[in-house]
């Protein structure tokens, strides 16, 4: 999946591009660069008052070209998927100055949508979704079917399954938030490696993941917009 690098002096600014006509939200991006309208990407965001920066998922809505007589900017309408409600408005608030600056990850994330399963420790019942968003310290789980998701502190063993792996790689994780918000519920996991071999499966994990976010060709609206 492609990945849309934008980046923003202020809060302000990102507010300026920001797309309120799309039913979720969205982005004006600034490029010269013509995508296939449809074509899914991840737009990563960048301004002052944000810490971390902010992985959101979206598709081309629209392009168009630049009129220089007007000043009108070349660029990309990205609508945001509707399942990034929380990500949306938690870039607003920021935006804004209605929310308090959150702490710093250790290690960054990428963002990814692969088969997942989950089950508590000792439970035999099995649960699926996706995964999104890993990095060495955790990850974000969404459930295919309501009942998915687990409370705060809830101990499982996840399964991710990579490209080209024959079986699921199994780590324990413990589960530090949960939104269950009916048709979009989600929960957010530390990965508790408790042993050398899950800490070798976890790098492995990651180091796959990297290899694969390498192989798309990101775009910065600072270096196409000319």
């Amino acid at each position: 999946m492609r990945v849309l690098r934008a980046r923003y002096r202020t809060g302000d600014e990102f507010l300026r591009h920001y797309q309120p006509a799309f039913a979720a939200g969205g982005l004006f991006f600034p490029t010269r660069t013509v995508l296939p309208v449809g074509e899914p990407v991840v737009v990563e965001v960048r301004f002052p008052e944000l810490i971390n920066k902010t992985m959101i998922r979206g598709q081309v809505a629209w392009h168009r070209s630049g009129q220089h007589r007007t000043k009108l900017r070349a660029g990309l309408g990205i609508e945001f998927h509707p399942s990034e409600s929380r990500r949306r408005d938690f870039l607003l608030a920021m935006a804004r100055g209605l929310h308090h600056p959150v702490v710093m990850r250790r290690h960054r994330r990428l963002p990814v949508t692969l088969p997942a399963t989950w089950r508590r420790l000792q439970d035999r019942h099995t649960y699926r979704g996706t995964v999104e968003d890993i990095g060495p310290g955790g990850a974000l789980l969404r459930p295919a079917t309501e009942g998915g998701g687990w409370p705060p502190g809830t101990e499982l063993v996840v399964g991710l399954s990579l490209p080209g792996s024959v079986m699921p790689i199994e780590m324990s994780a413990r589960v530090v938030w949960s939104s269950q918000v009916p048709g979009d519920s989600a929960f957010g996991v530390e990965f508790r490696c408790r042993d050398a071999g899950g800490q070798r499966r976890l790098k492995e994990v990651v180091r796959r993941l990297e290899q694969m976010e390498g192989q798309a060709r990101p775009l910065s609206d600072r270096d196409l917009d000319g």
